[in-house]
């Protein structure tokens, strides 16, 4: 089964055996792809249960959560006992619905590589008939049209969006601020992070997927391989200048902190092995 990097999927134990019960939280432009993958040519025996692009139906992030509620809600018992991996975009939505532990998987990435995948992805699905704004104009609009007309979304995605999806399941973000460097709540953020990093998510590195995968291997017993990367022919091989570049870590500053607790954590497991 190959799922679209946009479904909701659960799947649902058919051999009778118990197991840890696993959620992908798929962060866009991670790897998340290639981990899904890994993960479903892993798991027991299971039925699936497949629905297309949850935007449709929930984009806020208290949307979210309430959907997820409604979903793990409506399984009844048997359903329930035998979920053994969900994985989505939203997955980590469903976090705080549960009534048992969960393995939530987490991969994250450089903020200047994310935030470039993300605007190139983003510009071949639109095509040369509407181009975005260059990146760099894109930061001086605040993510919005050149004529004026606002685009929310597209600025949290280039602003520590990494961090805004793991803090927003258990955190209201609407106060983590759009700035260009840290603002006065920047260490109220950085502790949330932290205990959410120690408690709830087992991360991992993009540029370390392997090394990823070898401690998911050690953790569960899986057989692990690496996906073959997909390219986008859109985005271009040449440098990006140096004044870019800073604005991106700049507007992205808790999403570099991130990275690197994440790098950290990942390299002190591997050193436990």
């Amino acid at each position: 089964m190959k799922g679209r990097s946009g479904d909701f999927e659960a799947f649902f134990r058919t051999d009778g055996e118990s197991g840890p019960l696993v959620v992908v939280y798929h962060i866009q432009k991670t790897a998340g792809t290639s981990l899904r993958r890994v993960v479903r040519a892993n798991l027991p025996p299971a039925e699936a249960e497949v629905r297309p692009y949850l935007h449709k139906e929930a984009r806020s992030p208290h949307e979210l959560l309430a959907w997820h509620e409604r979903w793990y809600s409506s399984l009844d018992d048997d359903r329930r006992s035998r979920l053994c991996c969900v994985m989505s975009h939203w997955a980590g939505y469903l976090l705080p619905a549960l009534d048992r532990p969960a393995d939530a998987l987490v991969l994250v990435r450089e903020p200047v590589d994310r935030t470039l995948s993300y605007y190139w992805f983003k510009q071949r699905r639109r095509g040369p008939s509407r181009p975005l704004e260059p990146l760099d104009r894109l930061y001086e609009l605040h993510g919005n049209r050149s004529d004026g007309e606002r685009r929310p979304v597209l600025w949290d995605q280039l602003c520590n969006w990494q961090s805004r999806a793991l803090l927003s399941v258990y955190h209201d973000t609407s106060r983590l601020e759009h700035t260009p460097g840290p603002g006065p709540e920047a260490d109220v953020w950085r502790e949330r992070l932290r205990d959410l990093l120690d408690r709830v998510y087992l991360v991992g590195v993009q540029d370390r997927f392997a090394d990823y995968l070898e401690l998911l291997a050690e953790r569960y017993g899986w057989d692990v391989f690496e996906p073959r990367s997909k390219v986008n022919p859109e985005r271009p091989a040449e440098e990006i200048s140096a004044t870019l570049r800073k604005s991106i870590l700049a507007y992205n500053w808790l999403d570099a902190e991130l990275y690197e607790l994440c790098r950290a954590a990942q390299e002190r497991r591997e050193g436990s092995w």
